[in-house]
């Protein structure tokens, strides 16, 4: 597939999809970049594949936030009255995905990314949209530390239920699977899973099982129980226990929304801090006092409140 433009300079393919390429391409009236997402129609299948472009042209279009990839256009190809493709010109953002192996981050500054996806689902939130499709692939990294998520093909409104199994597979909450109504804790789970793989290479262990027919609604809501002392292993505490918050089954029992999700990951961001260089970070003891870079001290109260958070996580006050 390429790309002819008039009035662009193709710069580079920057992606590749089962239907669609990415392009950096050149506006050679301004000198400015573009990602330009393009799809052929070779079967009447592939208007799927339009209508996702145009639904991702929708959400772009109307979130203004640093960290949410703006859309400027989206573009039916018609050759009479026939669609025979389309085009979707977004921002040309420089940077890796999280997907990419050779992406390598401190512990510290993988929350601080995260908390900056939070950031930018909360103003998803806000202006009504799901994101439903987290992932390490749909959250860029630029050379000086942008965080930009991406792809919003598969968002929908709050509240509302899919009219079909959408998602992959293992970041999507239960409710997705099951085609129930998503909200904003449906996007805390898909965080929590992206978090859960970035740092242990796996998936969480409530993965839909695989060996099944994914389009059985049945058997794709049937989750296998958590191992976390064995998954979350090598990871200070309040991390594990933030990524079970969000990858808990049930909607009412994660954190309830993107601000529950920012403040605890600051909140550990603040214990890591305090790890001395070389020290195993699951044997850091995160009951004793700790201060956080702005001097302030963080109780024992607040640790044990922020465990709390994790049902059947039993914490005891001394």
């Amino acid at each position: 597939m390429t790309l002819e433009l008039p009035n662009y300079r193709v710069v580079e393919k920057i992606g590749t999809g089962a239907q669609t390429t990415v392009y950096r391409a050149r506006c050679m009236r301004s000198g400015k970049d573009y990602a330009i997402k393009v799809v052929k129609v070779r079967q009447p299948e592939d208007m799927k594949i339009v209508d996702l472009m145009r639904d991702e042209h929708v959400v772009g279009s109307a979130i203004d936030h640093p960290v949410i990839r703006k859309t400027y256009e989206f573009r039916p190809l018609r050759r009479l009255t026939r669609v025979h493709g389309a085009l979707l010109f977004m921002e040309y953002v420089a940077g890796t995905p999280l997907s990419d192996r050779n992406l390598s981050m401190p512990l510290d500054e993988t929350l601080r990314v995260f908390a900056r996806v939070g950031e930018g689902l909360a103003a998803m939130h806000r202006a009504g949209f799901v994101h439903a499709d987290l992932k390490p692939g749909n959250i860029l990294v630029t050379a000086d530390g942008e965080v930009k998520l991406i792809d919003f093909g598969q968002s929908s409104r709050l509240g509302e239920a899919k009219p079909r199994v959408q998602g992959t597979i293992d970041y999507m909450a239960p409710e997705q699977a099951t085609q129930g109504r998503l909200d904003q804790r449906t996007d805390v789970f898909g965080l929590g899973a992206t978090l859960h793989r970035v740092l242990t290479g796996k998936p969480v262990p409530t993965e839909m099982n695989k060996t099944v027919n994914p389009h059985s609604q049945r058997l794709l809501g049937k989750r296998r129980e958590a191992t976390p002392q064995m998954e979350l292993s090598g990871m200070p505490t309040c991390v594990a226990r933030f990524i079970e918050s969000c990858c808990q089954t049930s909607m009412d029992a994660r954190l309830s929304d993107m601000t529950a999700v920012i403040q605890t990951l600051e909140l550990a961001r603040s214990i890591v801090r305090q790890l001395p260089a070389g020290e195993d970070p699951s044997e850091l003891d995160e009951h004793d006092l700790l201060d956080d870079e702005h001097g302030q001290e963080l109780s024992e109260d607040e640790l044990l409140d922020f465990l709390a958070e994790t049902p059947d996580v039993e914490t005891r006050r001394t």
